[in-house]
């Protein structure tokens, strides 16, 4: 009876097999079938786009013929664009060290069981709650020559007049750095926060016993336990600073001149306000995604040899 019933049970299931493979196929497409459609959409779709739009004069009202690396040959001898991409490089050669030296200076801090670090942590993670375009226009306001940077800067007497930072095309640039710097600083502060959470406890302990003091720990102990999260975080930076937007169109709207025209600044200027060159910025689109590849790569390898 026993083998009866497990020939019966063996042959069932052979029946039942070939019917469950044949009604799961699709169960993983309903998982990533939105995310995936979504993805197609709006990215790879919109990518595909500008790939073909960068070999035609088409503007942004439609039209246009194939124009091969007409428009790649023109950027060659643009020196507007070659400015705004020096401009742009030296904005991340500001922004993505001070973003990475504040994020884990602060995550270390915070990490640190200090008295007040409960009111601190609401104040350091605030400006992730706004969005960058109400802080562009809130550090507009405070930068300004009668904003109130300026205003308390005066009533201290620190300085005789207002403070041009918005205006000078020498201190626009980094005035905007800061700002930059202001807002992104809170995302890498949590990031290098968790990371933190994961460090070991007990090589510190080891180090406490030899001896050794809370900073040299914390530099010698600690901060080579998270060199992975600091290398993500200084790319993550460098990606973002190199596709920088929102500060300066909002806070100066690419001026005073041209003092603060980043790349992205001068894409959005020629494809759509108030030029129409629609296959020229997408050529602008393509050299700055090589850009970003760059940056990342070399952070990255940057990142490894550290390791």
């Amino acid at each position: 009876m026993t083998a009866v019933a497990t020939e019966q049970r063996v042959r069932a299931q052979q029946r039942t097999a070939p019917v469950k493979r044949r009604h799961r196929w699709y169960v993983p497409l309903l998982f990533v079938g939105p995310a995936l459609a979504l993805q197609i959409t709006f990215l790879f779709l919109p990518l595909a786009n500008t790939f073909v739009l960068a070999f035609t004069n088409a503007s942004t009202i439609g039209g246009g013929t194939f124009t091969g690396l007409a428009n790649f040959s023109e950027l060659l001898s643009d020196a507007t664009f070659w400015h705004a991409v020096g401009r742009t490089f030296l904005y991340l050669l500001v922004s993505v060290p001070a973003l990475v030296i504040l994020s884990t200076g602060l995550a270390v801090l915070v990490n640190t069981r200090l008295r007040g670090a409960g009111v601190i942590r609401p104040l350091l993670f605030s400006p992730m709650v706004l969005p960058l375009a109400v802080i562009a226009v809130v550090f507009q306001y405070l930068l300004n020559s009668d904003g109130l940077v300026n205003k308390i800067l005066q009533g201290l007497r620190i300085v005789s007049g207002p403070v041009p930072f918005l205006t000078d095309p020498g201190l626009a640039l980094f005035s905007l750095t800061l700002v930059t710097i202001w807002k992104g600083c809170a995302l890498y502060t949590l990031i290098t926060l968790a990371a933190l959470q994961n460090v070991s406890s007990e090589l510190d302990e080891a180090g406490q016993l030899d001896g050794a003091g809370w900073l040299r720990r914390t530099v010698s102990v600690t901060l080579p336990q998270i060199r992975g999260t600091t290398a993500m975080i200084a790319i993550l930076a460098a990606i973002a600073t190199l596709r920088v937007f929102t500060e300066p169109y909002v806070i100066t709207g690419g001026g005073p001149g041209d003092a603060t025209q980043t790349i992205v600044v001068y894409l959005f200027q020629k494809g759509i306000s108030p030029g129409t060159d629609a296959g020229y910025a997408s050529a602008i689109s393509l050299v700055l995604f090589v850009f970003v590849l760059l940056v990342s790569a070399l952070s990255w390898r940057f990142s490894r040899r550290t390791r």
